[in-house]
C-alpha cells in the first residue's frame, strides 16, 4: 500500500489541542459522547456535517483521474472504520449541494473557542452514543496562532476548522485541492483519537516533541514542514497512484486493536 503525506505548511501545535487546561476541561463537557471509545466500539453511525462560509467553499467535483475529489476523504474515514466486527454506517457529503452555507462572519483570526462557539451556533445533529457527528468549517481568515495553519481539530471534540485562505496560498489549482484533502485526513485523525491521543498505541511510534503525531514520515499524521518543490513532488507521486489511503501502518493497526 502506497501512502502519502502532505508537505507543505506545518501542521502547528493547535491541530492537538487547545493550550488552555480550562478550555479544555469545558470542551469535554460539552461533547460527552465523543470519545475514541464509542467511535471504535458503539457507534452505529458516522455522520460528518461539513459548513463553509461565503468565499470558503470547499473543493469539489473530479480529480485529474476523473474520480471524485471527496473519494480521499471517504475512502480515509472507511480505512479507519474497517477493522469493527459490524461498521458502522458512514454518511459524508461530497458535493456542494450536499454541504451546508453559512453567514459571512467577516473574521481576520479564530481561536478553537471560537470554533466551538461556533459549533454552538451552527449545526444540524448532536452527537450520542451511537450516532458519532463530526462537524468541519470552512472559514475565511487565519487561525490565531498563524497564518500558515491549513487546519485544526479542536482537542477532544469532534470539532475541525479549515482555512480557505491558506489552502488557496498552497500552490496552483491542483495542489490546492490535494492541499485540502489531506488536511481535512490529518485533523480527522486527531478528531478520532489518533496519535496516543484516545487510541493507545500499540508500537511505540508517537512523535512526542510534536504531540499527537507519528513519527513515521509515510503516514498523514507525522508533522512534518515542508517546502514548495517537496509538495510539487508529492502531487506528482499522488497523482501517478490510484491508491488514496494516507494512514500509515502504525496508527491502522492501534485502530485495529482499539476496534471492536
Amino acid at each position: 500500500m502506497r501512502l502519502f503525506i502532505v508537505l507543505i505548511s506545518v501542521f502547528t501545535l493547535v491541530s492537538c489541542g487547545v493550550g488552555d487546561k480550562s478550555e479544555e476541561i469545558e470542551f469535554g463537557s460539552v461533547f460527552p459522547n465523543s470519545t475514541a471509545e464509542n467511535y471504535f466500539n458503539n457507534a452505529q453511525t458516522v455522520t460528518v456535517e461539513v459548513y463553509y462560509e461565503p468565499g470558503a467553499e470547499p473543493f469539489t467535483g473530479n480529480r485529474p483521474n476523473g474520480s471524485p475529489l471527496w473519494d480521499i476523504f471517504v475512502d480515509n474515514i472507511n480505512a479507519m472504520f474497517q477493522y469493527r466486527s459490524v461498521p458502522p454506517t458512514i454518511n459524508i457529503p461530497t458535493t456542494l449541494s450536499d454541504m451546508n452555507q453559512m453567514s459571512f462572519y467577516n473574521r481576520t483570526n479564530w481561536t478553537t473557542n471560537d470554533a466551538v462557539n461556533l459549533y454552538r451556533t451552527v449545526r444540524k445533529n448532536t452527537s450520542t452514543a451511537t450516532n458519532a457527528v463530526f462537524y468541519i468549517y470552512f472559514v475565511n481568515g487565519n487561525a490565531e496562532s498563524g497564518n500558515s495553519v491549513l487546519g485544526f481539530n479542536v482537542n477532544n471534540t469532534p470539532v475541525i476548522m479549515i482555512f480557505k485562505d491558506v489552502v488557496e496560498g498552497s500552490g496552483g489549482p491542483v495542489v490546492q485541492r490535494f492541499v485540502e484533502q489531506s488536511t481535512l485526513v490529518h485533523e480527522m485523525g486527531h478528531a478520532l483519537g489518533l496519535v496516543n491521543n484516545g487510541i493507545p498505541q500499540q508500537s511505540n511510534h508517537q512523535d512526542v516533541a510534536n504531540g499527537a503525531h507519528t513519527t513515521n514520515s509515510n503516514c498523514v499524521m507525522y508533522y512534518k514542514n515542508e517546502g514548495r518543490s517537496d509538495l510539487a513532488s508529492f502531487v506528482q507521486s499522488y497523482i501517478a497512484s490510484g491508491n488514496t489511503v494516507m494512514w500509515g501502518p502504525e496508527v491502522l493497526k492501534d485502530v485495529e486493536s482499539y476496534s471492536n
